[in-house]
């Protein structure tokens, strides 16, 4: 996702020790580390989101929510 002439970039990664996975934000350019996380916990089947910075553009959040909705595990999905 490109905003505001910064390009950002995620990963997904597994937490074995809080028991779920992640999707992390950061910066491509000038390599920015990370700015935050979604993660979902497989224990309780929720989702919370960890702001490292201040000041993150909202757009950027709602990407970051809706690549994590698409690519992590919801409790909507354990529910069918």
């Amino acid at each position: 996702m490109k905003y505001n002439g910064v390009e950002y970039g995620y990963v997904l990664g597994s937490d074995l020790v809080r028991d779920g996975m992640y999707v992390e934000v950061s910066g491509i350019q000038n390599e920015v580390p990370a700015i935050l996380e979604i993660f979902y916990s497989d224990a309780t089947h929720a989702m919370t989101v960890s702001l490292y910075m201040m000041d993150i553009p909202l757009e950027v959040i709602e990407w970051a929510i809706a690549v994590a909705k698409e690519r992590l595990p919801t409790s909507t999905m354990l529910d069918s």
